[in-house]
């Protein structure tokens, strides 16, 4: 066989009196074939692989799905449905003892290790951890080592309640950053409504105004930078006010007071389009330069005087020289302001004296370096929301300045 390959090898070749320039040229010609049928062969350029491909759209089809699909398998593993904290309680009903006046079920170690067993069996692995000795050892004990079965189950309840926040809230924290972003908040915001009774009857042209407006409670409360902490809102009483929403139960006056309704958000927003009077969706100069999302901090902001993310956002305003404290100086140029609408609007005495009201307002603070109020010291004092009340609004001061008178008039009133 090697002989008659031979054979067409010196058949097929040139004749030995052929010239070099013809062979050489013969060869290079040969040679671009071949090199032509292997760029033909090769892979197309948009198999070769990238080492950078740009992040999906959040909306996309595949965002949703991969957001879908890890949610979907982490509830699988981690989550008690209502169904199986029901047949907690039942066999912790049936393996516990009633308290004396029979309104709560106590249960000692060994019963809270059968129902275990039981879960075990009914329910997978998962639902260890919740059963843990040093988690019976969290709750306290009678004299017969029992705890209280109500208490536990709440606790298995609030768990349950974290895990699910968790879950939903990662599902929109595609690149599992740990944080969400205020358009990654508002989406999951507005995913929410389709799902809870008392925003299912929203209007589809405020939805983006609700999501603004809804998502400005999370972020002045937990955001920083720009961005939440997943584990910051897990157990958030913020994110809690939005869950309860979820219960159809809700009377109205409830609904009016959660910010997270449609009745609150549509509240702010009419109130910033009453103030917007060239109706251009931003507060003028004259009108403080406010948009709709700086407005709603500032109504946050009013609203919970006391808190410690409200007292940095009015100290960065009253600290006029942005020397970190507050000093007698700012006192008396904000409070002149309330003095003159005092006299002129509310047509009370001018002898009020200005001084003495900023020697009660120190007084009131008691700041560790005289004269100098930090926010450290606004918290401190618990005084927070009245310090800012009467140095911005001059019906605050009013009720301030005549509480004692009011207080007799509420008792009264009362009799």
């Amino acid at each position: 066989m090697l002989l008659s390959a031979l054979n067409g090898f010196i058949k097929d070749s040139p004749e030995p009196d052929r010239e070099a320039d013809d062979i050489e040229q013969e060869v290079a010609q040969t040679f671009t074939t071949i090199l032509e049928d292997y760029e033909k062969k090769k892979r197309p350029p948009s198999a070769i692989p990238t080492f950078y491909k740009p992040k999906a759209k959040p909306q996309s089809i595949g965002t949703l799905v991969k957001r879908e699909a890890k949610k979907r398998k982490e509830q699988e593993t981690l989550l008690l449905s209502e169904d199986e904290l029901r047949q907690v309680w039942y066999m912790m009903e049936e393996l516990g003892t009633f308290s004396d006046n029979g309104e709560e079920v106590r249960i000692n170690y060994d019963g809270f290790s059968q129902v275990l067993t039981r879960c075990r069996e009914l329910f997978g692995p998962q639902i260890e951890p919740f059963f843990k000795a040093n988690v019976f050892l969290k709750f306290e004990r009678d004299s017969n080592g029992c705890i209280s079965a109500n208490q536990f189950l709440n606790f298995l309840n609030l768990r349950t309640t974290m895990l699910q926040n968790r879950l939903d809230l990662t599902a929109f924290d595609p690149d599992n950053t740990g944080s969400l972003t205020t358009e990654q908040l508002e989406d999951y915001v507005k995913s929410l409504v389709p799902q809870v009774p008392a925003l299912s009857d929203m209007q589809a042209p405020f939805l983006e105004h609700y999501g603004r407006i809804a998502v400005r409670k999370l972020m002045f409360f937990h955001g920083k930078n720009g961005c939440v902490r997943i584990r910051d809102l897990v157990n958030s009483v913020v994110l809690q006010e939005l869950n309860d929403l979820k219960n159809n139960q809700l009377q109205e006056h409830q609904l009016i007071s959660n910010w997270f309704s449609i009745q609150s958000t549509q509240r702010v927003y009419k109130t910033f389009l009453a103030l917007d009077e060239d109706m251009n969706g931003l507060l003028s100069r004259l009108e403080d330069e406010m948009d709709l999302l700086a407005f709603t901090d500032f109504v946050l902001a009013w609203d919970h005087r006391s808190h410690p993310a409200a007292i940095k956002y009015f100290f960065d305003i009253f600290d006029l020289k942005k020397q970190g404290c507050i000093t007698p100086a700012e006192l008396y140029i904000f409070f002149k302001e309330i003095h003159h609408m005092w006299v002129h609007v509310m047509n009370e005495y001018a002898d009020l004296s200005i001084y003495d009201v900023v020697d009660e307002i120190l007084d009131m603070i008691k700041p560790k370096i005289t004269a100098r109020i930090t926010p450290e010291d606004l918290q401190v004092s618990g005084m927070s929301g009245i310090f800012f009340s009467m140095l911005s609004d001059v019906k605050q001061f009013y009720d301030y300045n005549y509480r004692e008178n009011l207080m007799h008039q509420d008792d009264d009133s009362g009799s």
